[in-house]
């Protein structure tokens, strides 16, 4: 749906974890920062594995105890930091309540019990979007603020339509 040029659209949600755990992810995609974390962790992967099979070209039976501790931490930081980080910023975020925000043709204005703020598009100047959420992100290379605006929030089915039509105009979809 195309927007009049001075059309708003307007939110009312509070942050869940879900929410938090979505915008992470896409802004884990946007992030130099996250790309080479994951490619240290493959790293560590991959020295498990051939840490293991060094034993194994000796004939020798590998430790199984260290490397069953070693993966049990690999495989956790994959899982559980994920999970951990969306859980901090969702307690973070919750603290100032219920949030309105307004998506216009100047920006995005977020206000809660905590105070308000309001971005400009060059503040802003890309977005992802996800299943639940609309996520804007800084433009520096590890995206270090992002504003997470959830679908469930518009007032009418209509808005979501609207609010993808102004940020498609004014930003950068990822």
């Amino acid at each position: 749906m195309e927007t009049a040029v001075g059309e708003h659209v307007e939110l009312e949600y509070q942050l869940t974890r879900e929410d938090m755990g979505q915008a992470l992810k896409a802004r884990a995609k946007a992030s130099g920062r996250a790309r080479r974390m994951r490619g240290f962790a493959l790293v560590g992967v991959a020295a498990l594995v051939g840490g293991s099979a060094v034993p194994l070209a000796h004939g020798e039976a590998p430790d199984t105890g260290t490397w069953m501790i070693a993966g049990l931490v690999v495989v956790s930081l994959f899982v559980l930091q994920p999970w951990l980080l969306a859980r901090q910023f969702h307690k973070i975020a919750s603290r100032n309540g219920a949030c309105h925000s307004r998506v216009d043709d100047c920006g995005v204005t977020v206000e809660n019990a905590g105070g308000s703020s309001r971005l400009n598009w060059t503040a802003a100047p890309r977005y992802a979007e996800t299943a639940d959420t609309f996520v804007l992100l800084s433009g520096d290379d590890n995206a270090s603020c992002l504003t997470v605006l959830p679908k469930r929030g518009v007032r009418t089915p209509e808005d979501v339509d609207a609010v993808r039509a102004l940020l498609d105009r004014h930003i950068r979809r990822l």
